[in-house]
């Protein structure tokens, strides 16, 4: 990986970071918004926290050993800011009571649905088993996430 790639990488990866604490402090603000859901908005809060450290992982094994890795599917800053911006327009919604529980779920769901979420792996290709473990670990949750936020949805509905 050249030194150009690599710090692309690396400064896509700081941005993946700051994505996911704010997703951290949407759910937060969901869970101090709508007690009825504490639970559930706190765990997945807990998740996303969890994220934003494993990714800052990622990037570390990616800085000791760039020879280990190959630049994978560019991502664009601009998209996760862009997504970033939404992400603290919601939070500040909520926050403010702006959004209803319903609207909140739906709005949660189409978070985890987004490309950004599901496409962390392709951000470099690499045969480094702790990598390739964390990244399983992420998508693992980010599929249990949607799974859950769909079943909320559903169950909104009736």
């Amino acid at each position: 990986m050249t030194v150009r790639n690599l710090q692309n990488v690396l400064d896509v990866m700081s941005d993946m970071v700051t994505l996911e604490l704010a997703l951290a402090e949407l759910y937060l603000a969901c869970s101090e918004q709508f007690p009825e859901d504490k639970s559930f908005w706190l765990a997945i809060r807990h998740q996303e926290q969890l994220h934003a450290k494993l990714i800052g992982q990622l990037a570390g094994l990616i800085s000791s050993r760039p020879q280990e890795f190959q630049f994978g599917r560019p991502f664009n800053s601009v998209a996760i800011k862009t997504t970033l911006s939404s992400v603290q327009n919601y939070t500040e919604s909520v926050r403010k009571g702006l959004l209803q529980r319903k609207r909140a779920l739906f709005m949660a769901r189409d978070i985890e649905n987004s490309v950004l979420e599901a496409k962390y792996g392709e951000v470099v290709s690499t045969n480094n088993i702790e990598y390739m473990k964390i990244i399983e670990l992420i998508t693992k949750d980010t599929l249990a996430h949607k799974n859950v936020f769909a079943a909320k949805v559903a169950k909104s509905k009736s």
